[in-house]
């Protein structure tokens, strides 16, 4: 049972330095140059700002 838990352990930190190493290479690599979109908003305009601009041209 003793050595049935050993290699369990080994196998566990062998997997976790194998997804370090490829974690390192994905995130940190200099040709990986995430692009952002700029998005501009437009603001909306309030229902009062609405209810005004209706009850003036009437």
């Amino acid at each position: 049972m003793l050595k049935g838990l050993i290699v369990c352990f080994a196998v566990l930190f062998a997997q976790l330095a194998v997804l370090h190493l490829v974690d390192a290479r994905l995130y940190n690599s200099p040709q990986d140059a995430r692009q952002t979109a700029l998005t501009t908003v437009t603001p909306h305009k309030d229902e009062k700002e609405d209810e005004d601009e209706e009850e003036a041209q009437s």
